[in-house]
């Protein structure tokens, strides 16, 4: 079981906070608003789908300024270590937040022994590259539906 998602850190410029199951229900309408961008059929998961992994605890939800974003997390556990992989990230204005997000997520990475965090994404991430030095491309993802 991950530590809590519900950390906020004071010292940031913007309002981070994990979502515990128990408080999900009156925030998910707000917050399948935002997903519904990202949650797409090629990703292999709907709207229903992202609730229910919510709910049980697999993933983590995590609200930024008043719902200005959304990000879903999960704690991989591998062979040989765990990761935290950011599932889906949705919102407007990111280059306000997504270096206060990376202090969070890593914070909260390492307080649940994770060695890493990873995400998969649009080649738009990579406009993104002075936020996120420290990330290095592993792999690049493509599919061919059948």
């Amino acid at each position: 079981m991950p530590a809590q998602a519900e950390m906020l850190f004071d010292e940031l410029d913007n309002a981070i906070g994990g979502v515990p199951a128990h408080l999900l229900m009156p925030v998910w309408p707000r917050t399948e608003a935002l997903l519904k961008r990202v949650v797409k059929p090629e990703t292999g998961y709907g709207l229903l789908d992202v609730l229910t992994n919510l709910q049980i605890g697999k993933w983590q939800l995590w609200i930024i300024n008043d719902f200005q974003a959304a990000v879903i997390t999960e704690i991989q556990n591998r062979p040989l270590h765990k990761v935290l992989w950011c599932q889906f990230i949705a919102g407007d204005d990111f280059d306000q937040w997504l270096s206060d997000w990376e202090r969070v997520q890593a914070e909260f990475a390492r307080s649940n022994d994770c060695v890493a965090v990873e995400f998969a994404g649009r080649r738009g991430w990579q406009k993104m590259q002075a936020s996120y030095a420290d990330y290095k491309p592993i792999r690049t993802i493509y599919r061919k539906e059948l």
